[in-house]
């Protein structure tokens, strides 16, 4: 299963989006077929494609989330918090159709990421980056500031 580390921090950070509370996915899906070879991007390439992946990650997560709390109890909200696609354990516990849909997200978030010509590795990546440099993390806000805006406008 493929490791796919969402942003959640920075998001938090800048208030634009509301926090990845399904961080952590990667589903099913292969890095095989991943559209672009290593370093066919360059820094600022990769950098707009994944702030693009990011945003789009998160129309889908607000999406799927909104259908899964409909159909999660409330006493099983806090677990929903909790699930990550990388760790298949976490959705343990939930209803076939409830477990079908959180996979289904992950296999989108892999997809989309892969649309923004990048592997999930290289995603991680450039996740891992901004948590030890602010400046990039900036810069990354700025552009989903941007993509809000755009939005709205």
């Amino acid at each position: 299963m493929l490791h796919l580390r969402v942003l959640s921090k920075p998001l938090a950070t800048a208030a634009t989006i509301s926090l990845l509370l399904l961080g952590g996915c990667g589903g099913n899906a292969s890095n095989e077929n991943a559209p672009v070879a290593e370093g066919e991007n360059s820094p600022e390439t990769s950098l707009n494609n994944y702030t693009a992946a990011v945003w789009e990650i998160e129309r889908q997560r607000q999406a799927t989330y909104r259908v899964l709390a409909e159909n999660v109890p409330d006493s099983e909200q806090a677990a929903l918090a909790e699930v990550r696609c990388n760790q298949p354990d976490t959705i343990r516990g939930f209803s076939r159709t409830l477990r079908r849909e959180i996979v289904d997200y992950c296999d989108r978030v892999a997809e989309i990421i892969e649309a923004q010509n990048l592997t999930v590795d290289e995603f991680n990546q450039i996740g891992d980056r901004l948590d030890e440099d602010p400046l990039l993390e900036t810069q990354v806000m700025q552009q989903l500031t941007e993509l809000r805006q755009q939005q709205q406008g």
